[in-house]
């Protein structure tokens, strides 16, 4: 049978969601299934809302819209309430548990406890661990590959380092390893099948 998991990452414009969404592409590419990315941005460069979505198969993927992702990543609460809770669709699905959604806990007004949504500190680990508020990406694409749990950590790994610009590339593969790891005491839970 064939599977198709559906990743939207939403933040504001400058927080790397592209370069996020991109890596996540990279590994399904490097773990042989079938990818496709769109991205879409808000009329600002910066501080606007933003969105990339990544489709990941092992099967040819007709259709590369994202209209109800299986994981749903929201660094930003203006992405949160644009990508997520003003879609029905969306929202049905968060409530269904059929979607999965991973906020930063500090940067997203989700109440404690919601079901179907982990809120994760990427950004204060970013910031007060790795001194790099700028890898809060690759903090979440490490718990996001961890979730998806469709490749080894190599395989991402390999892509953030592939894809990252050279004076972030270590930095990066660091950011990318404690998010991973963050995962290990929250797992098994509700990880996606893919649909």
């Amino acid at each position: 049978m064939s599977w198709r998991l559906d990743v939207r990452c939403a933040g504001s414009g400058g927080q790397g969601l592209a370069l996020a969404a991109v890596v996540l592409a990279e590994a399904g590419l490097a773990a042989g299934c079938q990818v496709a990315l769109t991205q879409e941005y808000g009329p600002e460069a910066r501080g606007g809302a933003s969105r990339a979505d990544v489709a990941i198969s092992d099967d040819v993927i007709a259709n590369p819209q994202c209209g109800v992702p299986s994981i749903l990543l929201a660094l930003h609460d203006k992405a949160w309430r644009k990508f997520a809770t003003s879609l029905p669709a969306v929202s049905a699905s968060l409530e269904s548990g059929s979607t999965t959604a991973v906020v930063d806990r500090d940067l997203v007004a989700v109440a404690p406890g919601t079901p179907g949504v982990l809120a994760l500190p990427f950004e204060a680990i970013a910031r007060d661990e790795l001194r790099a508020k700028v890898v809060a990406n690759m903090v979440a694409v490490g718990a996001l590959g961890r979730l998806m749990g469709r490749f080894g950590s190599e395989i991402v790994e390999s892509a953030v380092a592939k894809r990252s610009p050279s004076a972030f590339s270590q930095l990066n593969v660091v950011a990318f390893r404690r998010g991973w790891s963050m995962m290990d005491d929250l797992l098994p839970a509700a990880v996606p099948a893919g649909r």
